[in-house]
């Protein structure tokens, strides 16, 4: 997330997120590439072909590319994938790629603009999650700790899916930040659908080498 306030608004109506006339620090990390189109109407989804989702294949990826994390951590980090995934149909395939584009799977993760942790939240946008989630907030600790860090991260994707009900537009808004990419469609533009293509890469990547070896 870039280190920047901007009003949320709903595509095409003034519709304020995160509570009325409600300014976030937004934008999940720093690129930013904007101008041709991307495709439309994206399920949340965005599973991988043929690859069913598993604690036992979402752990073994997380033992095997966030060697930094404690057990308990790594379980947290788990517990956190698959609430995701029934509360708003996130993949956790999807969420894992998510964690490599942004942190490289590294908890400690500090970003020159400020956005911490595998999910590389902003203090600002974390702090007004945590409230909604009921997560007490101890500081940029709390993004710090990584069950909670993806429980926050989670909750604004989810905040930019209801918003843009579109998932490649959603990833744009985790990038670039929901007011920049508002301005973007408003000129009669999209997303050059870079960000989006770059999660989705390294979500294929990350099915490749977790999936079993078949007959």
């Amino acid at each position: 997330m870039r280190d920047q306030s901007i009003h949320l608004c709903a595509r095409g109506a003034a519709v304020a997120l995160l509570g009325a006339t409600c300014w976030l620090t937004t934008a999940c990390s720093t690129l930013q590439n904007l101008g041709t189109p991307i495709g439309h109407g994206s399920h949340a989804r965005l599973a991988a072909p043929g690859v069913a989702a598993s604690r036992d294949r979402v752990d073994q990826i997380l033992e095997d590319r966030a060697p930094n994390l404690e057990d308990r951590d790594r379980q947290g980090v788990i517990d956190a994938i698959f609430s995701a995934q029934q509360e708003h149909g996130f993949e956790p395939s999807l969420l894992l790629a998510l964690m490599q584009v942004e942190s490289g799977f590294n908890p400690s993760a500090r970003s020159s603009q400020g956005a911490l942790g595998l999910m590389q939240v902003q203090p600002f946008s974390g702090q007004l999650m945590a409230r909604e989630l009921g997560i007490e907030w101890r500081g940029k600790s709390t993004l710090l700790d990584p069950e909670q860090n993806v429980r926050i991260g989670v909750a604004y994707l989810a905040r930019m899916h209801e918003t843009f009900r579109d998932i490649e537009l959603s990833l744009a808004a985790y990038n670039v930040g929901p007011g920049r990419l508002q301005e973007i469609l408003e000129s009669g533009k999209r997303p050059t659908g870079s960000y989006a293509r770059k999660v989705k890469s390294s979500q294929a990547e990350l099915a490749s080498v977790s999936s079993p070896a078949r007959p």
